[in-house]
C-alpha cells in the first residue's frame, strides 16, 4: 500500500518550516518589528539633518546640539544604519542564503556601531547638557555608549576567532544598546500619559528604562537561543 504524499500546495502556510524551525513569515516578524521602532528616531534624526542644510527649527533643543554639526551628522548617519540593516542581520533566511551580504553588511555596521558609540559619548561629554539633563542621565549616557562599544567590539572580535556564538551574543547587546531612542519614545510617551510633562527625573527614568528594557530583552533572546541551541544539540547525539 502506498502512503500517499502531500501536496505541497495544498500545505498550509503555517506548517511550512525552514531549517531554523520557523515559519518563512516569522523570519520577516523581528525584522519588521525592528525597522518600525527605528521610524521614530530615524524621522527625528532626518529633520535634524534637513534643519543643519538650511531648513526650519523642528526637532526641539537645536540651537544646543547643531553647535557640534560634524559630530551630530556622523552619529545621524550612523546610528541609522546601524539600526536599519541592523534589522535585516536577525533574518535568519536572508543571513542562511545571502552570507556575503551577511558578512559585508556586519562589517559595515561594525564600523556604524562605533561611530555610533563614539559620537555619542563625544556629544555627551562636550555638549552642554539640555536644560531637563541631570548629571545622572550625563553618567547614564557615558557608561551606555562606552557599553555599546565594548558589546560591538567584542563581537568583532568573537567572530574573527569564529566563536559565533559569542559573536551573535554580543552583536545583539550592542544593538539592544543602540536601539535605545527608539524604546525610549515609547518610555516618554507613557510618562506624558501618566504624569505629565517630562521633568529631569522623569527624562532620566524614562531614557534609562528604555535601555534597560533594551538590554533585558536581548538578554533574553541570547539565552533563549542558547537553550535551543543545546536542545538541538542534545536532539542530534541522541538520534
Amino acid at each position: 500500500m502506498t502512503t500517499p504524499v502531500p501536496n505541497p500546495r495544498s500545505t498550509p502556510q503555517s506548517s511550512v518550516r525552514t531549517a531554523t524551525g520557523r515559519s518563512p513569515a516569522a523570519n520577516w516578524l523581528i525584522p519588521a518589528g525592528l525597522v518600525l521602532l527605528s521610524v521614530v528616531p530615524v524621522a527625528a534624526g532626518s529633520l535634524r539633518l534637513a534643519e543643519l542644510a538650511g531648513g526650519p527649527p523642528i526637532v526641539p533643543d537645536g540651537d544646543r546640539v547643531t553647535a557640534a554639526p560634524v559630530a551630530l551628522v556622523t552619529h545621524i548617519v550612523a546610528v541609522t544604519v546601524f539600526s536599519l540593516v541592523g534589522a535585516f542581520q536577525f533574518a535568519p533566511g536572508l543571513r542562511r542564503r545571502h552570507r556575503a551580504w551577511h558578512r559585508a553588511a556586519g562589517r559595515i555596521l561594525v564600523l556604524c556601531g562605533l561611530l555610533t558609540a563614539g559620537t555619542g559619548l563625544w556629544l555627551t561629554l562636550f555638549l552642554p547638557p539640555a536644560a531637563v539633563d541631570s548629571e545622572l542621565l550625563v553618567a547614564i549616557r557615558v557608561v551606555v555608549s562606552v557599553a555599546m562599544a565594548a558589546c560591538v567590539l567584542v563581537g568583532f572580535l568573537a567572530v574573527r576567532r569564529r566563536d559565533f556564538a559569542a559573536h551573535r551574543a554580543w552583536m545583539i547587546r550592542g544593538y539592544a544598546i543602540g536601539m535605545g531612542a527608539g524604546t525610549q519614545f515609547f518610555t516618554q510617551l507613557a510618562w506624558l500619559a501618566v504624569v505629565g510633562p517630562v521633568t529631569a527625573s522623569g527624562r532620566t527614568g524614562t531614557m534609562a528604562a528604555g535601555w534597560l528594557i533594551n538590554v533585558v530583552v536581548a538578554e533574553w533572546v541570547i539565552r533563549r537561543r542558547a537553550v535551543a541551541g543545546r536542545r538541538r544539540h542534545d536532539a542530534v547525539r541522541v538520534s
